[in-house]
């Protein structure tokens, strides 16, 4: 009990002699409303107060004559009359009810929950209402401030930058953000009561995005972050991160997962512009030396036991001499119409960088040596094409050597150095032409190959 309601010291005596209507004229009765330590009072037809207890005095603060025969928008105002009239008529036609109302004669007000009870008279007529107080301002202003939390929270979680997503244990979806819908398209509408990957989730990523709910339901994981590609309800494919938690009940089980994106395809493409730039030839476009090697390794890695890598090893022929006498400018026009010849020949897979002034090597995965041969002969056909200068009539042309891993060699220094020496064979030979590596991999020679 509050000491709000307390009865203050002293009270003023009630007068005990007065007959009253109703229950309150039953001595016994109005002996136990006066006993209960909570403020009761007692409203007729007319909705004026004609009994209240020892309680009800001290939380009015009025003395009994302010009280009696007053309404109750006499007492406390239009504010209190407007809280407390429903339930009045309510109890008025039989009903209980109850209502909650802030007390503001109190100093400092609190809040409290008024009970209604309608009294019966003879032949069940409803004669009067009594009611009840209970100090609630405890619990009421902790809802209240749990209520604005939630508020707060509702309005953050709907203004982050980031899109904020729930789904329960059956990855049903519970929540879909503003800035959900900003970032993936679909409304909250669309999306609330669908599977998690009904929409949005690329077909060859769903199994693998399952098995991450699923580790995640199941306990093995608290928390996941991943970057992929989601597919927005405009059908333009975008890259976001996902952050994924576990909420959990007090037993360990999961209630909900919380998710949380944001779009990182800006992101991404940057990444792969510098990427591409830091890797690519700054004049030519054709991988790096670092970057081709790097491809070559990685490639070797892969390379299972029936697969067979060709690597060309290409120098031009005459590319010093067109530089000295047509000047960089026009050399490098050449070299770049060069370059991208032979790029435009590889397939997709394939790929071609520059490891020095006019020195180039080409990755290839091929069926048999014949196919790898096929390759160089294409080489030279689109260099000696690529590399004329209509001007000056001089041209370009290239000497090519051919190994090819696991036949030639197994790592990435072996198979450079057997097709630099195949390269040499074919400038020796009279240039514009290519040259199969003759050593196998035991150092033994082969029969040459060449055009």
């Amino acid at each position: 009990m509050s000491d709000s309601f307390q009865p203050e010291p002293n009270p003023a005596p009630m007068p005990g002699v007065e007959l009253l209507p109703g229950l309150a004229a039953v001595p016994e009765v109005r002996s136990l409303l006066e006993a209960v330590d909570l403020p009761i009072g007692r409203w007729d037809a007319d909705g004026r107060l004609t009994f209240f207890n020892p309680p009800y005095v001290s939380w009015a603060r009025r003395n009994p004559d302010q009280l009696r025969g007053r309404t109750l928008k006499e007492l406390y105002g239009d504010e209190a009359w407007t809280a407390a009239q429903p339930a009045f008529e309510r109890g008025f036609a039989g009903q209980q009810a109850d209502y909650l109302r802030l007390l503001r004669h109190l100093d400092p007000p609190r809040w409290a929950r008024i009970q209604v009870f309608p009294e019966r008279g003879v032949g069940g007529r409803i004669e009067a209402i009594y009611t009840i107080a209970h100090d609630v301002h405890d619990d009421v202003t902790a809802a209240m401030a749990l209520k604005r939390s939630n508020w707060l929270l509702e309005q953050a979680l709907d203004n982050l930058p980031w899109g904020v997503i729930e789904s329960n244990a059956e990855l049903i979806v519970t929540r879909w953000s503003r800035s959900a819908e900003a970032i993936l398209g679909y409304s909250e509408a669309e999306r609330l009561g669908t599977h998690r990957l009904a929409m949005g989730v690329p077909e060859e990523e769903r199994a693998r995005t399952l098995a991450v709910y699923e580790r995640l339901l199941r306990g093995e994981i608290d928390n996941w972050v991943e970057q992929a590609q989601y597919i927005r309800k405009d059908r333009r494919r975008i890259w976001v991160e996902w952050t994924l938690s576990a909420l959990r009940d007090e037993e360990g089980r999961v209630v909900s997962l919380l998710t949380f994106v944001r779009d990182i395809t800006h992101q991404i493409d940057t990444h792969a512009r510098l990427l591409h730039r830091a890797e690519r030839d700054a004049l030519t476009g054709v991988l790096t030396r670092r970057a081709i090697m790097e491809r070559l390794d990685t490639a070797l890695a892969r390379r299972t036991r029936d697969d067979m890598l060709a690597l060309c090893f290409i120098d031009l022929d005459g590319f010093k001499q067109i530089n000295d006498r047509l000047g960089h400018v026009r050399g490098d026009r050449l070299l770049v119409q060069v370059a991208h010849a032979m790029q435009d020949v590889l397939r997709r897979d394939d790929a071609i960088g520059r490891i020095g002034g006019d020195e180039f090597v080409a990755l290839s995965a091929v069926a048999d040596l014949s196919a790898a041969q096929s390759l160089a002969a294409k080489l030279v056909e689109v260099c000696a094409a690529a590399g004329y200068d209509l001007l000056s009539g001089m041209r370009v042309t290239a000497s090519i050597g051919v190994a090819a891993a696991p036949t030639h060699a197994r790592s990435s220094f072996e198979l450079l150095q057997r097709a630099d020496d195949a390269m040499y064979v074919a400038k020796q030979q009279g240039k514009n032409r290519w040259n199969l590596c003759h050593r196998h991999i035991g150092g033994a020679d082969l029969v040459p190959h060449h055009p």
